[in-house]
């Protein structure tokens, strides 16, 4: 049995934010969501959208170079970001994942809306990957 709930989105490191969304939505097709918002403390903002009957989202930084998705931009490149899952507890995912030899990093309980970590990409073949706990708030934004 799996840990996972689901697979929630892939999420798309961008440079040109307006230019991306532009692409993805009138381009290929992609139906706006409402989980759209900016996190100005940690320097990016975020946009989400329906392709394909799956959610995909743009991140970019506010500032380009600064904050995480600034860094990870400046120093990779346009393109995938991370992949997101959800889970039912996240205090048992840590565990799980720890006591699987996986790094966790970031892991951020504060927000109740928004209880989230990422697995170390050098842990998961390169893959940066965003495990959140569901609930009610994170299932509402998923539509």
């Amino acid at each position: 049995m799996s840990i996972f709930k689901r697979l929630d989105h892939i999420s798309i490191g961008v440079a040109d934010f307006e230019a991306a969304r532009r692409l993805f939505v009138d381009v290929f097709g992609g139906e706006p969501m409402r989980d759209v918002g900016s996190n100005e403390a940690e320097n990016f903002q975020w946009t989400t959208f329906k392709l394909g009957g799956k959610k995909v989202e743009l991140v970019a930084a506010i500032t380009p170079g600064e904050g995480g998705v600034g860094r990870y931009i400046a120093k990779n490149g346009e393109g995938y970001h991370h992949l997101s899952i959800s889970v039912q507890n996240l205090d048992e995912a840590i565990q799980y994942f720890e006591s699987k030899g996986l790094r966790v990093l970031s892991p951020n309980k504060e927000n109740p809306q928004w209880k989230h970590f990422y697995l170390h990409p050098r842990d998961t073949h390169g893959a940066l990957i965003q495990v959140f706990e569901e609930n009610d708030y994170t299932l509402s934004h998923g539509e």
